[in-house]
């Protein structure tokens, strides 16, 4: 059986010289791994283009009966993250949120919602200004998608924000954690593609925001340690 969808590739592994497996999360069946066969060595450069990791692409898979992995046809390049290789600020924040994209997006099923933000969180990115907090804030508001998007409920009593309860509490003694819940607060109600200059969290609280964060997502949605690009990401956004 043929069918046609949309996705966001996640990752790919040369499999020989004319194949490779591929994994993308699709519009329509969600998280899928599918293998992709390319005969002409001349075409292995454009192949390699459309499938880039954390591209958009539009494709054409068979599924067939008593086999593991489904059987890429066509595919067309809708939106490539090749740009990103010339802006090392953009490449590096692109980088980190593909490995913790693949980490939580493979169990994931169907959710058209889900991925509709991820894709045009994306396409926007490559067009906005560079904002050092983007990651951030998409990693904040992506947890709408899992059922577990923070409750902010930020007031003088609760300056607290509670990894367990998704929910500021008047509990925390400690100033520094105090000081990253206010700024999980601020993020929290920014536009995703907020350019406040005004509220930036600085650099040596950015990370600890981030790590904050990671927590919230081992806590709630899937263990993501161990990630390769954090500390390229640290270093760069800088």
């Amino acid at each position: 059986m043929l069918y046609k969808t949309r996705g966001i590739v996640l990752n790919k592994i040369m499999h020989t010289d004319h194949k490779m497996i591929v994994h993308i999360f699709t519009s329509e069946y969600g998280y899928k791994s599918y293998m992709h066969y390319f005969s002409l060595q001349k075409n292995r450069k454009k192949h390699s283009l459309s499938l880039h990791p954390m591209s958009v692409v539009e494709l054409v898979a068979e599924q067939k009966n008593n086999v593991s992995l489904e059987y890429i046809k066509e595919v067309r390049l809708i939106h490539t993250s090749n740009p990103y290789e010339f802006d090392v600020l953009k490449s590096s924040v692109v980088q980190f949120l593909n490995e913790v994209l693949l980490k939580i997006l493979c169990q994931c099923g169907c959710d058209e919602d889900m991925y509709l933000y991820i894709e045009n969180s994306l396409v926007n990115f490559q067009h906005k200004e560079f904002s050092p907090d983007f990651h951030l804030r998409f990693l904040l508001h992506l947890t709408k998608y899992f059922g577990c998007f923070p409750e902010n409920n930020y007031s003088e009593k609760y300056k607290t924000f509670n990894y367990q309860t998704a929910c500021f509490d008047d509990n925390g003694s400690n100033p520094a954690e105090t000081e990253i819940s206010a700024w999980i607060h601020i993020l929290l109600k920014q536009e995703l593609f907020s350019n406040d200059k005004e509220l930036k969290p600085p650099y040596h609280l950015r990370n600890k925001i981030l790590q904050s964060i990671l927590s919230y997502y081992t806590m709630h949605i899937s263990n993501i340690k161990g990630l390769k690009s954090l500390e390229v990401l640290n270093v760069i956004l800088r």
